[in-house]
């Protein structure tokens, strides 16, 4: 049995689009909406009456197509309820309520009832019940009224709750002469994920048991999602690709995003290294130096954990003059802890070329952004590559960004040494878009 009512999860869903409203252009409203468009085979009847086409779509995102007619006539509903021996003069909860003569007008989805009244979610209809409205809404009606016709009942997995006496004691189905239903039902996301879900063989209620699922969009040679079963965490769980079948970006087990560009794109793993702030064949051709005793800070973001025991940078032009034990890489937490050190690097950064500069002590990192640091003395700095070089006042690196949170800055002057920590707040944004790498 599921572990989460079908029917508490059908009324959820049907609940959450409550005063939700069609399309209104030239001074009236016009029976547009999402759900013809979002239910296979029924974008073709937008613009129409679509109290039917709701419940489709309740049905489809609640994860139970099969259990509810598909389609835009009412009538057709009834036919079909009626066929399966699932037709009930009654109300029950969850049901779908038609109205009208032979049910042909308007239909909704039960939630609740007593001995007089039915509440119920409708579609098209407006704050008096018209059979022919603007909106999403909550409707309370008597359950004599000439306009209610009949129920069809879903068959639900744990059963249904019906006031029909007739169903006292059948196998899957619970008398209840009034019901107030459902209390307040979380969505399950994964019915709410899945715009076109035609299958059932995804899990809305529970944890997925399928080793792998693949959802399909419109285009049914065109695979939109995976779901690769259960996995440790670092490992690709969740796969996501474009119209094309390229990968986007995949989710592993731990919920962390592992790549967010486009697959055709060079990646900071393509050159063996972790994380860096721009992709290096975008730096200028001139590069940039340091001004003796800041600290730079250069932002990167990890995606996922990773063990960093290098920091990486490119140097143009060699530095002369540079001070033993006071030209340093470092790399600190978003919050300003220093959390790794290289060693001295005046003789390294005296020559040109690709610098690998290794931590003292490796750290593992979590998914998070973090900070490399490259602190100068001497008497020349080495020229570094670097994004752009604007000026002081013109620091385009860091636009929208607040204190604490630039992608790029600078200390205070003065530095000799990379301190345990830094106040990350009193940094001032830098114009010189510095590259550097973890690895």
């Amino acid at each position: 049995m599921s572990t989460n009512p079908q029917a508490a999860q059908v009324i959820a869903v049907a609940k959450s689009q409550v005063g939700v409203r069609e399309g209104y252009a030239e001074g009236g409203w016009n029976n547009i909406t999402r759900y013809a468009t979002e239910v296979p085979g029924l974008s073709g009847y937008q613009g129409q009456a679509w109290c039917m086409t709701f419940t489709s779509w309740v049905a489809m995102r609640a994860g139970v197509p099969s259990l509810f007619p598909r389609g835009v006539d009412c009538s057709a509903g009834v036919a079909w309820f009626q066929a399966a021996s699932r037709w009930s003069w009654y109300p029950a909860i969850g049901a779908q309520v038609f109205y009208g003569p032979s049910g042909s007008e308007h239909t909704g989805i039960v939630f609740a009832y007593d001995a007089t009244h039915i509440w119920a979610v409708e579609a098209n209809t407006n704050d008096n019940g018209s059979t022919e409205g603007d909106g999403v809404y909550i409707r309370k009606r008597r359950r004599t009224d000439a306009i209610v016709y009949g129920y069809g009942l879903p068959n639900y997995a744990e059963g249904v709750t019906t006031a029909d006496p007739a169903l006292n004691g059948v196998s899957g189905y619970t008398y209840a002469a009034a019901n107030p239903g459902p209390g307040p039902s979380n969505l399950i996301r994964a019915a709410m994920l899945v715009p076109n879900l035609v299958s059932e063989t995804l899990s809305v209620n529970g944890p997925m048991n399928a080793g792998r699922l693949f959802v399909q969009q419109n285009d049914s040679s065109t695979i939109g999602l995976d779901v690769i079963g259960a996995s440790s965490s670092g490992q690709s769980i969740v796969r996501i690709r474009d119209a094309n079948g390229n990968s986007v970006f995949e989710i592993n087990a731990a919920g962390q995003i592992l790549s967010t560009v486009n697959s055709n794109e060079w990646r900071p793993a393509d050159h063996g290294l972790i994380a860096w702030p721009m992709n290096p064949a975008a730096c200028t051709n001139t590069g940039t130096t340091l001004s003796a005793g800041y600290i730079y800070f250069i932002e990167v973001i990890l995606r996922s954990s990773a063990t960093i025991t290098s920091l990486c940078t490119v140097i143009g032009t060699a530095g002369s003059g540079l001070t033993s034990g006071q030209c340093l890489g470092g790399l600190y937490t978003a919050a300003g802890t220093r959390v790794g050190v290289t060693a001295d690097q005046s003789t390294v950064w005296n020559s040109a070329g690709d610098k690998t500069m290794n931590l003292t002590t490796p750290y593992t990192a979590a998914a998070g952004k973090y900070y490399i640091a490259l602190l100068f003395n001497g008497t020349t700095s080495p020229t570094f590559a670097c994004g752009s070089t604007m000026g002081a006042a013109f620091t385009p690196g860091n636009v929208h960004l607040t204190s604490g949170n630039y992608r790029y800055c600078r200390s205070a002057s003065g530095q000799t040494s990379l301190p345990a920590s830094y106040t990350m707040t009193s940094a001032t944004p830098d114009a010189n878009s510095v590259w550097a790498a973890v690895a």
